[in-house]
C-alpha cells in the first residue's frame, strides 16, 4: 500500500533484539525478479535515499542497539505516514521475561523515523508476544482505529495459559 509503484521490505539483523533495520524495494510488477531489487545504500544531504542493486552496499535506515526484533512496516494513506512495528525481549535472550512493543513513524519508507510508542512488558510480564503486524484490511474506515495482530508466547507459561497462538488487540492512533 505504498504511495508509489514499489513494494518495500524491511529486515532486522537478528530475529530478536537486533540493532539495525535495512530497507529494500522492488517495482511491484517485478517482485520475483532478483535483479530488480535495490537497497538503501546512502542518504543525500536533504535525506533522500540513494539506492543500489548490490545488497552488500546496503546501510541501516534505523539503528538502535538491541531494540529491533523482526519488523513490519505499512503505509497508512489516511495519515500519509509509514508505521514500523518492532519488538524486543525485555531481558536479552530471555523469552520468559516478557517483551516490549515499539512503534515508529516516518514520512518516507526510509525515514527519518520517530519513536512514537514504547510499551514495556507488552501484554504483561507473563506473556511474551512477538512479531506485531498491522494488516491493512484491519484498519477501520476512520483510518485511525486498527487491529494489531501478533504471535503469542512460546515459553512454558505461554503454552500453559493458551497464549501460544495468534492474538489480536484493538489500537487507536492518536494524532498530535
Amino acid at each position: 500500500n505504498a504511495k508509489d509503484d514499489f513494494v518495500y521490505a524491511v529486515s532486522s539483523d537478528q530475529w530478536d533484539n537486533g540493532s539495525n533495520i535495512r530497507l529494500g524495494r522492488v517495482p511491484k510488477d517485478k517482485i520475483t525478479i532478483k535483479e530488480s531489487w535495490e537497497w538503501v545504500c546512502a542518504f543525500t544531504p536533504s535525506y533522500e535515499a540513494v539506492w543500489s542493486h548490490d545488497l552488500n552496499e546496503s546501510i541501516p535506515i534505523l539503528s538502535i542497539h538491541k531494540w529491533m526484533g523482526v519488523p513490519e512496516m505499512v503505509y497508512l494513506a489516511s495519515i500519509d505516514r509509514y508505521l514500523m512495528f518492532s519488538w524486543r525481549f525485555h531481558k536479552d535472550f530471555s523469552p520468559e521475561d516478557g517483551t516490549d512493543l515499539l512503534i515508529f513513524e516516518a514520512p518516507e519508507p526510509y525515514g527519518p523515523f520517530s519513536l512514537v510508542h514504547v510499551e514495556e512488558y507488552w501484554e504483561g510480564k507473563n506473556f511474551t508476544p512477538y512479531c506485531p503486524r498491522l494488516p491493512l484490511k484491519w484498519v477501520e474506515p476512520d483510518g485511525v482505529t486498527c487491529w494489531l495482530q501478533f504471535s503469542g508466547s512460546w515459553g512454558v507459561e505461554g503454552q500453559k495459559n493458551g497464549y501460544y497462538r495468534s492474538n489480536v488487540r484493538r489500537m487507536r492512533l492518536i494524532m498530535k
